[in-house]
C-alpha cells in the first residue's frame, strides 16, 4: 500500500566536536573539514564512521567527565595534528599557543555536535572518498562553508 522508505540523498550527517568547530572558525576562516555519511545511522559502517554512534559515545564521555576516554584522547590528538600540519608552518608561536590550549582543554570542550550537510549545495567535485573504508558510507569535504550545513544538535 505504501512505498518503502529510502534514506534521503540530499543530506549528509557528521559528528564534530565544539572545540574543532571553534578552531575552524578562528583559524581557518570558518572553512570546515568534515567526514560524513549519507545516513544518520549507517549501520553497515564501523562505529568510528557512524555519526549517531559517535555522538552518543562522545556525549557520554563528556557527561561523565571522562578525559581519559579513548575517543576524547583520539580527538585531542587529531586536533594537535591539525595544528602541527596546518598552522605550525605559517606561525610557530600561534601553533604553540593553540597546542597548549588544546592540551589544557577540559573534556566539556569536546561536546559533540551533529551536523546536517545540504548536499544539494555542495558540488560533487568537492566530495571525496579518498581514505574511506571500502563498503562503508563515508566521504569527506575539506572546504565546507557556512550555509552548506546546519548544526542540528549542539
Amino acid at each position: 500500500m505504501f512505498p518503502a522508505p529510502t534514506p534521503s540523498s540530499q543530506y549528509g550527517y557528521a559528528c564534530k566536536v565544539w572545540l574543532a568547530y571553534q578552531l575552524e572558525l578562528s583559524e581557518f576562516g570558518g572553512i570546515h573539514y568534515v567526514w560524513f555519511a549519507r545516513e544518520l545511522n549507517p549501520v553497515h559502517n564501523g562505529d568510528s564512521s557512524n555519526p549517531l554512534l559517535l555522538c552518543r559515545e562522545i556525549d557520554t564521555a563528556v557527561k561523565k567527565g571522562d578525559s581519559n576516554h579513548a575517543k576524547i584522547k583520539d580527538l585531542r590528538a587529531n586536533l594537535l595534528t591539525v595544528v602541527t600540519r596546518k598552522i605550525r608552518p605559517a606561525s610557530r608561536p600561534l601553533a604553540r599557543k593553540l597546542r597548549r590550549a588544546i592540551l589544557a582543554a577540559g573534556v566539556d570542550m569536546f561536546r559533540p555536535q551533529l551536523w546536517r550537510l545540504d548536499l544539494s549545495l555542495i558540488s560533487s567535485s568537492r566530495v571525496s572518498t579518498a581514505g574511506a573504508t571500502a563498503g562503508w558510507d563515508e566521504q569527506h569535504v575539506d572546504n565546507l562553508a557556512a550555509g552548506e550545513f546546519e548544526i542540528i544538535v549542539d
